[in-house]
């Protein structure tokens, strides 16, 4: 049973903003969506009548302790000081929520290893954060845990407790941050202190050789556990701990361990009955996969599952055994510890960013050998497409060159004409312009790119051939080449940037007329859906969320946001780009209504957490899984 333990003092620490290679403006809210001072309409008209209220008490701070312990106990200042504005303004957020969820009232503990704005490698943190943000906005109790890469500003010391893994016992540290979103609602940011959290390169490797940390499964093992202890065992602003029924939300391999601890360490002593987690697979490219046992065949081995702290029981649920061919020495047996396999086995539902991608994990191809795994469990399997935030709206992005909207679009004219003039194109209002954002990689299709470069610069293509191209993009330093040499072969039509510009993401998606997204496979992927908000129409390879977000040309002419490439090769993508320059040139009228459909399109993350909410409610009327025996 976890015992309780509260210590409160603050902790003063550096901003973490400073390791920012382009420091940005500082940022107080987590939720994303105010990254760049947006605010949906709605929650616009939310703030306008709270600001009717009373003015608000300085004390209660985003980080009092104060705001917290009525956020715990479900007290709303607005509410206590007039109720009746109070509800109106929640009626205007609640409005863009559609499904009537049962469990509202239960807690929900979101667990990643990174999350924005704090730490960030890629878009698990953005959709962690997110997460953060709409369970608590919908009106549960919301708590999201994070390891403690550097010091937090404005995240307040709890307590100390200790844990027994690998041969010894280790301390780690919790702080606190409550986030409050306005009209009682809130999140407790929970971050977790260990110093083998601390390193000076990148969340998961050394940025200098590019090698994954030698001491990983021991570092998110840690946090695993300690991440079960927080809604049973800790007070968090001195509000009433959250309890043994909650829903966990587990976010890909770093988080593994969590529901085979829950199961084998909590569960199997009667605790965590009436709890539930969901495990998010953003990616199933990356499983945490470790030896069984370190060391050559017949001599003293290092036996990895034994220093995890689990049962003999969980053995079956984490091992993984490698085919013979994949084998890489003599003696050796392929046992490996798979986290993600273990978190499939224990976790009470599995949920993948996209309803494709879902299907996708369970066949040979797309399951990266852990498929038959999930198909075992396919009727807790469901997919579900990321949104994207508030911020992408182009009609009140400050950060482009003119905003527009589905009824007035000359601001996107604007955008092409300040984007050429700031990546060194010719200024060509007629032009036709594609674009890639995205990491320089195979997994990409960049290389597929490469291919057709030559091509769609040089070729007649019917006389379809004022045209220019935007690659932007880190890397492998052969992709970065690629573009170097696009650049200088076609200056002024061809623009090949080797690095990445957040503001200028913005600039491209708004300017150009196609984005290209040739990916081999794509879980979801946010860039198609960010630029159909803006009126460019995505090119995609018919895959994973590529194709549950973009509709096909050809497939319905009348509902189509964008054109599906099958198979994915050069010639495939060539006839797709052909004939995407026909519909721009010679039929503009049909590309100004695909236009109009893409922007029209609902991305939004009420809509997807909607989604979630029904699953959370499915999974609370199902038993928990207890392990197989």
């Amino acid at each position: 049973q976890a015992f309780f333990d509260q210590v409160l003092q603050s902790k003063p620490s550096k901003p973490f903003f400073e390791a920012m290679a382009e420091p940005l403006p500082m940022q107080l809210s987590a939720n994303p969506s105010m990254h760049f001072g947006l605010v949906e309409a709605l929650e616009a008209e939310a703030e306008a009548l709270s600001s009717k209220v009373a003015a608000k008490d300085d004390s209660m701070s985003r980080i009092s302790t104060e705001a917290s312990f009525k956020q715990g106990v479900g007290v709303s200042p607005a509410e206590s000081e007039s109720g009746e504005i109070a509800s109106d303004a929640q009626a205007a957020l609640d409005a863009r929520f559609k499904y009537e969820a049962l469990n509202l009232d239960t807690p929900v503990v979101i667990v990643s290893s990174e999350l924005h704005p704090w730490s960030k490698s890629g878009g698990l943190a953005i959709v962690a954060a997110q997460y953060a943000y709409n369970f608590a906005v919908r009106g549960h109790r919301t708590m999201a845990i994070a390891p403690m890469y550097d010091d937090k500003k404005d995240a307040f010391y709890q307590c100390t407790k200790s844990f027994e893994i690998f041969g010894t016992w280790h301390e780690v540290r919790y702080f606190h941050h409550f986030q409050d979103y306005g009209n009682g609602k809130g999140c407790d940011y929970v971050f977790i202190d260990h110093p083998s959290f601390h390193r000076p390169g990148g969340l998961y490797h050394n940025t200098t050789n590019n090698e994954e940390y030698s001491d990983n499964l021991f570092r998110f093992a840690l946090f695993s556990l300690a991440a079960l202890e927080v809604p049973v065992g800790i007070q968090l602003g001195g509000s009433p701990i959250y309890g043994g029924k909650v829903m966990f939300i587990a976010n890909d391999w770093q988080t593994g361990l969590l529901p085979v601890y829950m199961v084998h360490r909590h569960r199997a002593n009667g605790n965590y009955n009436e709890a539930r987690c969901l495990y998010v697979i953003h990616n199933l490219g990356y499983q945490g996969c470790y030896p069984l046992r370190i060391g050559l065949p017949n001599t003293d081995q290092y036996d990895n599952f034994a220093q995890l702290g689990l049962p003999f029981a969980a053995l079956g649920d984490l091992l993984f055994q490698y085919p013979l061919h994949e084998r890489t020495f003599e003696g050796d047996t392929g046992e490996t510890i798979n986290l993600t396999k273990g978190a499939i086995q224990c976790c009470d539902r599995i949920v993948t960013v996209s309803p494709t991608y879902a299907d996708e994990i369970r066949t040979p191809e797309g399951g990266f050998r852990l498929n038959d795994f999930v198909a075992a469990k396919s009727y807790f399997l469901v997919g579900i497409l990321n949104g994207i935030d508030d911020s992408w709206d182009p009609s009140v992005d400050n950060e482009i060159a003119a905003p527009f909207s589905v009824e007035d679009m000359s601001g996107k004219t604007a955008c092409k004409l300040d984007m050429q003039k700031k990546l060194g194109l010719e200024v060509d209002e007629s032009a036709c312009i594609f674009a890639f954002v995205g990491r320089l990689t195979s997994q990409k299709g960049v290389d597929l790119l490469g291919a057709c470069v030559e091509w769609l610069m040089e070729d007649g293509k019917d006389g379809l051939n004022n045209v220019q191209l935007v690659m932007m993009g880190n890397g492998e330093p052969e992709f970065g080449n690629m573009l170097r040499w696009a650049e200088s072969s076609w200056k002024g039509r061809v623009c090949g940037y080797f690095g990445f510009s957040p503001h200028l993401e913005r600039d491209i998606i708004a300017g150009a007329d196609f984005f290209l997204m040739p990916s081999r496979y794509e879980p979801c992927g946010i860039p198609q859906m960010c630029a159909m908000k803006y009126g460019t129409l995505p090119i995609v390879h018919c895959t994973g969320g590529l194709k549950d977000s973009v509709q096909n040309w050809y497939v319905d002419e009348e509902k189509a946001t964008g054109f599906h490439v099958w198979p994915l090769e050069d010639s495939s993508m060539k006839k797709v780009i052909f004939d995407a320059l026909d519909i721009y040139f010679r039929r503009p009228e049909v590309c100004k209504q695909m236009r109009l459909r893409a922007m029209n399109q609902d991305f939004s993350w009420p809509h997807a957490i909607d989604d979630y909410e029904r699953h959370i409610d499915w999974t609370f009327a199902d038993p928990p899984f207890y392990g197989r025996q």
